[in-house]
């Protein structure tokens, strides 16, 4: 029998394809199982880290309230029967958070806000924190009333004081609940204190959880020495996804392969240009270049491949700038809670001068910081809401330190319509007062100049305090390679820079200078309007 060139060039290409093809997903079968694997396994211990955090972030809010009470006793010199009045003044307020409250004095008598007293000089947690010269002690869970809770004490002591602890009895319900309602993979979470669970998860020591060989996660609840955040979940149900993305690869591989010999059957020659078309721009998507079509009016099945990687680039595209809103999102949120401490501290004292309008005026300006500092999620808004916003934010700040701080702001009026990155300047006013203004006893300023060259805006933030040389060139180095580096983390520094590269590209950003007495921060960006990419 007669066979044709042709036939026998289709024939060896398509056998040899099959095979290697088949090799091909054999070999990628087991990197995706593997990979995929070690990616579920991370991004839970991510939530679980993170659900940790939390747990830890509000033990340390309860700390921080008890620092802040001892210390206003001791500043405030009160008695025994002051203390417990402020203490039973706070206690009314956090009703919702704290169980009890009260003073322990010398010699381990405590007494609650309500009177009530007892000796806790034979409780182990008031033994340890003498035993340890503890300022702060969390005790091992206990039940009160059918509910779970900690007791803390915080150090007030002093010479010749009465009071030696601010005593304070938490519930655990909220944290327990925090852990329960971890929802991945079907697992169960619960809170460990010295490997003692302080709930029980009738799920968790059920026969047949047991028996799935659950994968255990496990993070420190690092305000608490002792505490840890564990998570359960069943071995096959963290596998479930590999089996599902496995069936998927296996089944689009199959209708890649019969597409491909489809065509190879059909024409050689008109399925070897458009794939090795495919291939150039392909190259190119991976050296990041998102913005490559190929047009084609061919309605068979290579035009359909074609449309499908032109889909799936925009898709890429969408998700690339998705992945970027979302880093943007995050570092933009990242703003400390103490200045709003230390702001509705400031509120409180000017109130209890009775300073009316000066308690209105801070309101007025704390409401002003966070609606522009939100505004409502947009990642762009005009230059002339972020001066308002930097204008509240120092109005503030000057209310805190009085004679010690003075501002002033100049801006070109035909730049105040432009779109500027959301709660840029105010990082970078903050770093000017808490590392300038903060170490100068008093006559200390902060002038802000924004203006513009070429297609350029630049802002400038100016202090009257200067900044050690060498220290002033390692930051410029990190801030020039886009490091964030041990000398960044106390100056706030490179959240701006990094935002400014990420969005407007490697020639703008964030730079360093100081000399004669004065350190100025130059923030370059350029000039945006109203577009729609920018609200």
């Amino acid at each position: 029998m007669k066979i044709s060139i042709k036939v026998k060039i289709i024939g060896a290409i398509c056998i040899t394809f099959s095979i290697l093809f088949s090799l091909f997903i054999y070999s990628i079968d087991g990197k995706v199982k593997q990979r995929v694997n070690l990616l579920n396994i991370n991004l839970t211990s991510q939530i679980i880290d993170a659900r940790g955090n939390q747990i830890s972030y509000w033990l340390e809010q309860r700390k921080i309230e008890l620092q802040m009470m001892s210390s206003f006793i001791i500043n405030s010199d009160m008695d025994e029967f002051k203390a417990r009045e402020y203490i039973q003044s706070v206690y009314k307020e956090k009703s919702d958070i704290y169980f009890d409250m009260g003073i322990v004095k010398f010699g381990g008598y405590k007494l609650s806000c309500d009177g009530t007293g007892y000796y806790i000089n034979r409780e182990d947690y008031y033994k340890n924190a003498l035993k340890e010269n503890a300022s702060f002690k969390v005790s091992e869970p206990r039940e009160k009333n059918g509910e779970k809770i900690v007791v803390m004490l915080y150090k007030v002591g002093g010479v010749n004081r009465e009071i030696e602890f601010i005593y304070a009895e938490v519930p655990l319900e909220g944290l327990m609940r925090i852990a329960s309602r971890i929802n991945i993979y079907g697992g169960t979470g619960e809170i460990l204190v010295k490997n003692n669970s302080i709930h029980t998860d009738e799920k968790f020591f059920s026969t047949n959880f047991l028996e799935e060989n659950p994968i255990i996660f496990e993070t420190d609840i690092r305000t608490a020495r002792g505490w840890s955040l564990n998570y359960y979940i069943p071995e096959g149900n963290i596998n479930e996804i590999n089996q599902e993305i496995r069936k998927h690869i296996v089944v689009f591989q199959i209708i890649l392969l019969i597409i491909v010999i489809a065509l190879l059957v059909i024409s050689f020659a008109s399925i070897v240009k458009p794939i090795n078309q495919l291939k150039a721009l392909m190259k190119k998507v991976e050296d990041g270049d998102w913005s490559v079509r190929l047009k084609s009016n061919r309605r068979d099945e290579i035009g359909s491949l074609i449309t499908g990687f032109n889909n799936m680039i925009e898709k890429l595209e969408k998700l690339s700038y998705q992945e970027k809103e979302m880093k943007l999102r995050i570092m933009q949120e990242q703003i400390k809670p103490h200045f709003l401490y230390n702001t509705l501290d400031t509120i409180k004292w000017v109130a209890m001068e009775d300073n009316t309008e000066e308690v209105l005026s801070l309101i007025d300006s704390l409401g002003t910081y966070f609606r522009i500092g939100l505004s409502n999620g947009k990642n762009f808004i005009s230059l002339d809401e972020e001066l308002e916003h930097i204008d509240s934010y120092l109005s503030i700040q000057k209310s805190r330190y009085e004679e010690r701080l003075t501002y002033s702001i100049h801006y070109d009026e035909s730049l105040l319509e432009y779109k500027v990155m959301r709660v840029l300047l105010q990082p970078i006013v903050e770093n000017a007062v808490v590392h300038g203004v903060n170490k100068i006893e008093s006559g200390g300023k902060v002038s802000i100049y924004i203006a513009h060259k070429d297609e350029a805006i630049v802002a400038k933030i100016m202090n009257n305090s200067e900044m050690p040389l060498d220290i002033l060139e390692e930051i410029n180095d990190a801030l020039k390679t886009d490091s964030k580096t041990e000398i960044l983390k106390g100056y706030g520094l490179y959240s701006v820079n990094h935002r400014i590269k990420l969005e407007h590209g490697e020639e703008y950003g964030l730079e360093l200078q100081s000399k004669s007495g004065w350190t100025t921060a130059t923030i370059t960006i350029p000039k945006i309007r109203g577009e729609e990419d920018y609200v």
